[in-house]
Parts: structure tokens; C-alpha cells; sequence
């Protein structure tokens, strides 16, 4: 009434150790649950309040077992591991309303809460009695003896007997394992979570009777062996298991696990899309799934195995249709232009002459050509008068034999030769 939460927290475990000193463990374990309660309420740091919340119910768990209730002690021990997920469903919790449109978004579990979770489920069901004990990810079975000889039949026997007895037959036991199960399907722990579903399977078939339970139990299995990618599996246990009752041939249940397996069996992507349609033959088996698990039958894939992105059971809504298109790639960064051509004069190269040098050359040319004599040429001839002697003219040979025979002279004696005899034209 004054608000002092952490005032009543000591006193309600103060009280509970007290009864505890006087046997009076259910009293104990009610005064354990209340500080509990208490403790995941207050105002203190996250992992303060994990740890305290994972401590007093672990003390109520132990109190209700010395009372030789173990419905109530795997129900206590259930939420101790539930404890040390506080910071992180509180975490989804705003992420989902602010950042993810109301959706809650996928995260990693720690594996001190998995293996809690996995433990508080084989307080409810052995590993021994659970058909998908082997899926477990954490941790090995308390029942099971490491160094035990295995071809000894005795031993396991005994063992067998032993978990039969410690099997939580109280009413609704299993709604507390199918907690854990849609917990670890929010949180992607597909193995762990079939590993729940196959104890929660066990406790609703303990009596023998098939129920509607049993049925939609036999449909979670069926998805989550789907989800894993296990598509062999689903269909043995669906065809072995499953189908063994007769109650479950006509329900609703198994035909959707029978659409679900054979569209995934024969690669058939129209079948699937028909068998998870909402509005399909299909809707009042989806409907009464968990939303977990609805969830998780539209993200299953041609593979069987679920998809853990966006769209996952706990992720983001997928992204629409125009947005899940392919997008053009990015264009490649062009290469850098090249430097243009340089305008400018090249430096002369080493073969020219430069300088005295280049003198010296000139002056030797001018030498040679005043060495040259004249006469040597031909020039001073007179029967080169003309330009022509007693050879064809270089410009008719040069014209060939399209040139008019006319403009051709005719050869003449050099002594007889006119001017006037020259054609001009």
C-alpha cells in the first residue's frame, strides 16, 4: 500500500524461509512466487531483476517439490527460466511498437535462458519419453547415465521407469510447455522448439485418449519438422506416429499437414501457396494454431526450411511486392578521364645537330657543292640542245600510251634541227 516494493520483496522471503524452518513448504513456495512477482515489477536494473526473479522462483520450484507437487514446481521452474529473458522481452517489446510496426522483432536468445528453458521442460517431460529428445541443444538428460553400459537392458529399464514416474500428469501441464514452445519460435529456436512441442505431445497423450489437443500437438510437430527442413522426418512420424489414431485421419489438422508435406515433397509451389492460404480449404486449421506458429507456416520455403529474415515468426512484416524486386545494380564508378594530349614541342631529339656541330656540317655541304664541275653534268653539250638527244622525251614516256601522237616530236639529225620545225601546241 506505501509503494515500498523492495520493503515487501525481503519480507515475503524472510517469511518464506521461515516456513520453510517449519516444513510448511506450500506457504513457502506461495510467499516465494508473490516476492517473485514483486521483483520482476520493480524499478531496478535489468540484470539485477533477472537474477532475483531467477532465484526466488527457483526457491519456489524446490518448495513445491518437497510438497510433492510437481505441476506447480515445473510451472515455477518454467518461469525462473521466463526471468532471464526480462530485458529482452522488454527490448522487443518497444522495438515491435515503435520500430517495427507493432511486430516483434527477431533476436537472439542467450544460452543461459535456452538452457533453463530446455531443463524446465525436461522437468515436465524426461528426455526419455520425448520422441524429439534429440533435438535438445543444450545440456544432457538427467536420466540418462553417461557411463552406463548401453547393451545393458536392466539399466535402462530402470531408467525407463524411473522417467515414467516423474512424468507430470497434472491437468494443463502441457499449456506450460507449449509457453516455452512459442517462446523459442518467436526466438527462432526452431530445434528447441520442437524439442518443447514433442514433450507437450507426450503429456496430452499420456492418458491414451485422442483429443482435439493431441491433433493440433500432431500439427505443430508436423510445422516445426518443416520448418528445421526435415521433410523426412515430418512425413515418418506424420505416417507412423500420427495417422496410428483414428480420430486424427478426419480432423482438420492432419490435412493440413498432409497439404504442407506433399507440396513440399514434390517441389510444388502452387500446392504450398494453397495449403497456407488463409482464406483456402486450410483456414479453420490455421486459425486455430498459435499466431507463433501461424506465423511460421507462410515463411516455410520449396527447401521446408523457414526463413529467419524479415517476415519470420518475430521479424518485421515482409517488404511489398515492388520493393522485393530486384534492383538494378549499382553502376561501376567510370574510369578517370585521360590527360589530354600535351601541345607542347617536344624537346628535339638526339640525332639533329645542334650548335658547332651543326655549323661545321653546313660548311662542309657549301665546300662539296663548290667542288662540283659543271662540265662533269652535261650541261655544256650541243647535242644536248633540246633537252632531249636521241631518246624519247621523259614527258611523252611518262604519258604512256594515252598521249595524242601528235604532241610527240619526231626525232631529227641533230645537224639538220629548226626551230621552227618545234610544234608549240
Amino acid at each position: 500500500a506505501c509503494g515500498e516494493n523492495r520493503l515487501e520483496r525481503l519480507h515475503r522471503i524472510a517469511s518464506a524461509d521461515c516456513q520453510l524452518g517449519q516444513d510448511a513448504y506450500a506457504t513457502a513456495a506461495t510467499e516465494f512466487m508473490r516476492a517473485a512477482e514483486l521483483a520482476a515489477g520493480s524499478d531496478e536494473e535489468v540484470d539485477k531483476r533477472e537474477r532475483e526473479v531467477w532465484k526466488v522462483y527457483t526457491d519456489a520450484s524446490e518448495a513445491w517439490r518437497q510438497a510433492n507437487e510437481l505441476g506447480r514446481a515445473g510451472d515455477c521452474r518454467m518461469r525462473a527460466a521466463f526471468g532471464l529473458l526480462l530485458g529482452s522481452d522488454e527490448e522487443m517489446e518497444v522495438e515491435g511498437v515503435e520500430g517495427g510496426g507493432g511486430r516483434k522483432k527477431l533476436m537472439a536468445m542467450n544460452k543461459r535462458a535456452l538452457k533453463a528453458i530446455e531443463e524446465a521442460i525436461e522437468a515436465h517431460v524426461p528426455d526419455l519419453l520425448n520422441r524429439y529428445g534429440s533435438y535438445r541443444q543444450t545440456g544432457t538428460s538427467a536420466y540418462v547415465d553417461p557411463d552406463a553400459d548401453p547393451s545393458n537392458a536392466a539399466a535402462k529399464g530402470a531408467a525407463m521407469d524411473l522417467a515414467r514416474h516423474n512424468l507430470v500428469a497434472t491437468s494443463y501441464a502441457h499449456e506450460t510447455v507449449y509457453k516455452a514452445c512459442f517462446k523459442l519460435v518467436r526466438y527462432g529456436e526452431y530445434p528447441s522448439a520442437l524439442y518443447a512441442a514433442g514433450a507437450a505431445t507426450a503429456l496430452v497423450g499420456a492418458d491414451g485418449f485422442a483429443t482435439i489437443s493431441l491433433a493440433r500437438a500432431f500439427a505443430a510437430e508436423t510445422v516445426l519438422c518443416l520448418a528445421l527442413g526435415d521433410v523426412v522426418a515430418a512425413d515418418k512420424y506424420f505416417v507412423q506416429v500420427h495417422l496410428q489414431k483414428d480420430s486424427y485421419l478426419s480432423s482438420r489438422e492432419a490435412k493440413l499437414a498432409e497439404d504442407l508435406i506433399r507440396a513440399i515433397k514434390e517441389m510444388d509451389g502452387e500446392a504450398l501457396e494453397e495449403a497456407r492460404d488463409p482464406g483456402g480449404s486450410n483456414r479453420a486449421a490455421l486459425a486455430n494454431l498459435d499466431p507463433s506458429l501461424r506465423g511460421l507456416v507462410k515463411t516455410l520455403r520449396m527447401s521446408g526450411r523457414a526463413g529467419r529474415g524479415p517476415g519470420g515468426p518475430g521479424g518485421p512484416p515482409p517488404a511489398p511486392a515492388a520493393a522485393r524486386r530486384k534492383a538494378p545494380p549499382p553502376a561501376r564508378p567510370s574510369a578517370p578521364p585521360k590527360a589530354p594530349a600535351s601541345t607542347a614541342p617536344t624537346k628535339p631529339s638526339n640525332s639533329l645537330l645542334e650548335g658547332a656541330a651543326l655549323q661545321s656540317s653546313i660548311d662542309a655541304t657549301f665546300a662539296e657543292l663548290d667542288d662540283l664541275n659543271i662540265d662533269d653534268m652535261g650541261f655544256g653539250d650541243d647535242e644536248d640542245l633540246g633537252g632531249f638527244g636521241e631518246e624519247e622525251p621523259p614527258a611523252a614516256a611518262s604519258a604512256g600510251a594515252d598521249a595524242p601522237p601528235s604532241v610527240v616530236p619526231a626525232a631529227v639529225e641533230p645537224e639538220e634541227f629548226d626551230d621552227d620545225e618545234i610544234d608549240l601546241r
